[in-house]
């Protein structure tokens, strides 16, 4: 078979150029340059990629040109994805509603706490009082059902969860969709906080814990743990950035569980395969046992600045 008889080899870069841009986007999410939320768009914007790829397979085969246009597509997705997240990060946007949350804390001396938004961010702080056991506000879809339960009792059960509406709406980054909730610090709590995609940032400080567990598939975390108390607890990352904070007087030992994910660990901290230990901890009063599953992004444990 002559040279000009011969299938013309089909040029591919879109995998490549998709592959990159995606490093990308998740190298600045690890710097803290972007929000974990962008994705929130990204992914609403999943129809485009799929024209790009259809694009490739239907022209990339008969110059390289074609396989080109498909790859500028995707780089026009991502850039409107970021677009789209810096130009809404207010909460209560557009097809927004705000919800007022407040349940009593009633006799309970200690309650079960699960909180899981599904999308967005998750703000958790302690209260100024304990006669509350829960106090907020969440911003959610309009479509979107929260479910709130309660059970009383000396040891109380709590739940507020969203089910459906989880589409993001054109030009909504999910930002928007937060939920800022104080929790209470009269009682002692077993707090799980469940996150698909979005942010974590729970400030520990002045609240009193018996468990807890953090789960967030893609997105960044950001735990402070408590001042004082003992307790174990758990974090659960499939890709992104955690990051613990440890004030003074509370001593951590950490398993820390990583693949592809760079640990940034304290200097005094004594290290005994995945496990961290910091100074003094076996004869500490107040101490916290935590087991980090970060496969891929990165870890930090630093004291309180």
């Amino acid at each position: 078979m002559s040279e000009s008889n011969k299938p013309r080899e089909r040029v591919n870069i879109l995998g490549p150029v998709l592959l990159i841009a995606i490093g990308v986007v998740l190298l600045l999410n690890t710097m803290g340059v972007l929000e974990w939320s962008v994705w929130l768009t990204i992914i609403q914007l999943w129809p485009v990629l799929l024209i790009a790829a259809g694009l490739d397979l239907l022209l990339g085969r008969r110059s390289i040109w074609g396989s080109i246009l498909a790859s500028v597509l995707v780089i026009g997705v991502l850039a409107g994805a970021l677009w789209l997240a810096a130009s809404d990060q207010v909460p209560g946007g557009a097809g927004q509603v705000a919800q007022e949350i407040q349940q009593p804390l009633g006799e309970a001396t200690s309650a079960e706490v699960q909180l899981s938004p599904a999308i967005g961010r998750l703000a958790i702080e302690a209260l100024p009082e304990a006669a509350n056991l829960v106090e907020g506000t969440i911003y959610h879809n309009q479509n979107e059902e929260v479910q709130e339960t309660f059970e009383d009792g000396t040891r109380a059960s709590y739940s507020l969860r969203s089910e459906g509406g989880n589409w993001v709406p054109f030009g909504t980054s999910g930002l928007s969709r937060l939920w800022e909730l104080g929790l209470t610090p009269g009682a002692a709590l077993d707090l799980e906080a469940d996150v698909a995609l979005g942010e974590v940032h729970l400030d520990l400080t002045g609240l009193q814990l018996e468990r807890l567990k953090v789960s967030i598939g893609l997105g960044g975390t950001q735990v402070t743990l408590p001042t004082s108390g003992s307790f174990e607890g758990s974090v659960e990352s499939g890709i992104g950035v955690t990051e613990i904070v440890v004030p003074d007087g509370m001593a951590v030992r950490i398993e820390a569980n990583t693949a592809l994910a760079f640990r940034n660990m304290p200097d005094d901290y004594e290290q005994d395969g995945n496990v961290f230990t910091s100074p003094g901890f076996d004869d500490a009063e107040n101490r916290v046992e935590l087991t980090v599953n970060q496969p891929m992004g990165g870890l930090t444990v630093r004291p309180v600045e």
